[in-house]
């Protein structure tokens, strides 16, 4: 191999074993290395912890991956509960008609006729009970577009409506049922409790658009979220239309899905971002409101949000709290809805410090290997140097040649000149003599003041004396002799507070609450009757102080 890309390589092999390498090229090599080092560790740890993609990036991608499951869920959820809510009707039609045929009666018959809606009711009620325990929902209703009394002012509409109260999962069985709307004797037959907001009969606008709503087949509605008359709640409701053997709508059934049962049942959590907040959305002027997943945001009065897009990522304004999320669009019931997924500002921030923090983990990570590895690097680099050094300095002979041209001439210059570095050592000890005799003038500074930190000491201890004559004898007189009073938690406190403990160090030592360390201090300032804090602290500093010199003149 006589050449490689024009360079003569057996020739520049001979001249590096013959004469070495020189200072320069052996320190573009480490450089070289370690630079290379540097850069293959940086792309394997980017690449190992994904720190490729921003972390808003990543927290944007996973709400929108879960989303997409959650807006399925919900939509799955809802045509379920329309599923049932069209056996539902089929069920009532069905129930109705044999109704009117078994009492010789008309749809029409019913109105005004209180005795046969009330039968009516007594006969419906098992349907209305059997769907809302299969249904998934929080409650279930039957309207129809007659009254027992057509003359009343306000336009009333008979029926049933059955509610869950006290819930507290998703499952369902064996909650409570309560009557929020249907007839005395219904609730009477049935054994069931009459909800606080009861009335007999029902207020709905349903029947004015009803013909419109349900056309060009559309099955099923589901309502904006609408607060429950003389209720403290809100809920969603799922109609659809109950149709006479004419096929015109004579009512409405369906269910009842409320902010708790929504709440319950649309959780949502991720192992990373920890707890998330759902929600399904309707838009009315640039304002959404909805249903949420969170009890903080399912309350009327503060159920609205704000959507904005900030830095690229969706911001929920709710007024008195911020949170960052994703929306979908879903549609059910032929309406359009905005399925959400968000967690909360603080959540947000966190998270993106986290990854923060990792990345400048990493970057410290690589920053120390690469300072080590200069270290290394230094180190071997220099060892030939120093060894060279050593035998300049104990050994008339120089040894072996380092083989490094530019260090080799340094040495033959440095053993000509031994005589000048000799100089420069008598040099160095004179500064280390001067260094011990400066040490020694801050050894005598240091003890001065600590004399006067002393003296300083005692005139406190002086005025300590003074103050106690403040103080009136019989008060701590008192104090001393009812400290036996004490409990063990009493006086454990008491010792904290005379150490100079404040009252949050105290709670956190023992491990209570603040309003338990409340409890302790008003006892505390009974037994001992002192008026403040003040004056405890006062008495508590005065005994220690007569301790301690008790203590010296024993």
């Amino acid at each position: 191999m006589k050449s490689f890309f024009g360079f003569d390589l057996p020739g520049i092999i001979r001249h590096i074993r013959d004469e070495g390498i020189s200072i320069r090229r052996r320190f573009v090599a480490y450089i070289i290395s370690a630079i290379a080092l540097v850069i293959s560790l940086i792309l394997l740890m980017l690449n190992l912890f994904g720190i490729m993609n921003l972390t808003g990036a990543q927290i944007m991608n996973m709400l929108d991956t879960q989303l997409s499951a959650y807006a399925d869920n919900i939509k799955r959820d809802y045509d379920n509960a329309a599923a049932h809510a069209l056996s539902f009707a089929d069920q009532v039609e069905t129930e109705l008609q044999n109704f009117l045929t078994g009492q010789n009666l008309a749809f029409e018959d019913l109105k005004n006729n209180t005795d046969a809606l009330s039968a009516l009711q007594n006969t419906l009620y098992d349907t209305v009970y059997l769907n809302m325990q299969l249904a998934p929902a929080s409650g279930a209703f039957y309207i129809l577009d007659t009254t027992v009394n057509s003359r009343s002012g306000e336009l009333l509409f008979n029926g049933i409506y059955l509610k869950y109260i006290n819930l507290y999962s998703e499952n369902t069985v064996n909650n409570e049922i309560t009557l929020y709307r249907g007839s005395f004797s219904t609730a009477k037959e049935a054994d069931v409790t009459f909800h606080s907001g009861w009335n007999n009969e029902m207020r709905t606008d349903f029947f004015d658009s009803c013909d419109s709503a349900f056309a060009d087949g559309i099955h099923y509605i589901l309502s904006p979220d609408v607060e429950i008359p003389d209720t403290w709640e809100r809920a969603r409701y799922v109609y659809v239309p109950i149709r006479d053997q004419r096929d015109l709508i004579i009512g409405v059934c369906g269910f009842e899905i409320n902010d708790i049962y929504f709440q319950l049942s649309k959780k949502v959590s991720n192992d990373t971002l920890g707890p998330m907040v759902g929600a399904l959305l309707e838009e009315v002027n640039g304002v959404y409101t909805g249903q949420f997943s969170s009890t903080r945001y399912n309350q009327i009065g503060a159920d609205s949000v704000v959507i904005t897009e900030k830095g690229g990522n969706t911001v929920f304004d709710f007024g008195t709290a911020r949170c960052i999320g994703k929306t979908r669009s879903v549609t059910l019931g032929e309406h359009d809805f905005i399925s959400a997924l968000m967690i909360t500002e603080a959540q947000f921030d966190a998270y993106v410090r986290r990854g923060q923090l990792e990345t400048t983990g990493i970057f410290l990570a690589v920053f120390l290997i690469m300072f080590a590895y200069c270290l290394f690097m230094s180190k071997k680099y220099m060892a030939p140097i120093l060894r060279k050094i050593e035998q300049i300095r104990y050994s008339d002979d120089s040894g072996k040649q380092l083989r490094i041209r530019e260090f080799d001439d340094l040495f033959s210059y440095i053993e000509e000149k031994s005589i000048v570095y000799e100089e420069q050592l008598k040099s160095l000890e004179a500064a280390k003599i001067a260094a011990e005799e400066e040490a020694a003038r801050a050894r005598k500074a240091y003890e001065k003041a600590l004399e006067e930190y002393e003296l300083a000491k005692s005139e406190i201890m002086h005025l300590s004396e003074e103050s106690k004559n403040e103080i009136v004898l019989e008060d701590y007189e008192y104090f001393i002799c009812n400290l036996k009073t004490l409990t063990p938690q009493e006086m454990r406190i008491y010792e904290l507070y005379a150490s100079g403990k404040t009252t949050a160090e105290i709670a956190a030592i023992i491990g209570i609450k603040e309003n338990t360390m409340k409890y302790h201090n008003k006892n505390i300032y009974s037994k001992l009757s002192v008026s403040s804090r003040k004056q405890f602290l006062r008495f508590a500093a005065l005994k220690q102080y007569q301790e301690q010199k008790s203590g010296r003149n024993e």
